[in-house]
């Protein structure tokens, strides 16, 4: 589902930006690029300090929108790249991903782990 040109993304610094469902409307976030590990499996890794409103959505409709994006990859009309990703998130707060993550990142009180299960180029 991840091709390469959203492998290169995620290797450029930038803000990754994801929208919930909240309970008043959209609720955005954002991490770094550099803090989501992509798997083997598509699947990304994302660290979770604060994003407390966040889990709370979740809980409720566990469905999210990404934007990754990067002037540094060149994209469909020259520079500058971005993909919109959807798909199911869960929390960890304990097992194999949620250590990979807090090695890391030692502030991670938990792990958001996303499938992204449609993607869809926009620049």
């Amino acid at each position: 589902m991840l091709n390469e040109k959203i492998k290169e993304i995620l290797g450029k610094e930038g803000a990754a930006t994801f929208a919930t469902a909240g309970t008043d409307g959209p609720h955005l976030a954002a991490t770094w690029n550099s803090y989501i590990t992509v798997l083997e499996t598509d699947e990304l890794l994302i660290p979770v300090g604060g994003l407390h409103e966040t889990e709370e959505n979740i809980k409720r409709n566990n469905n999210i929108q990404m934007i990754v994006a990067s002037k540094e990859v060149n994209g469909t009309h020259g520079p500058g790249a971005g993909y919109i990703l959807k798909g199911p998130v869960k929390f960890e707060r304990l097992g194999g991903y949620f250590d990979q993550v807090k090695a890391h990142f030692p502030w991670a009180r938990a792990v958001m782990i996303f499938q992204p299960v449609d993607v869809k180029q926009l620049i």
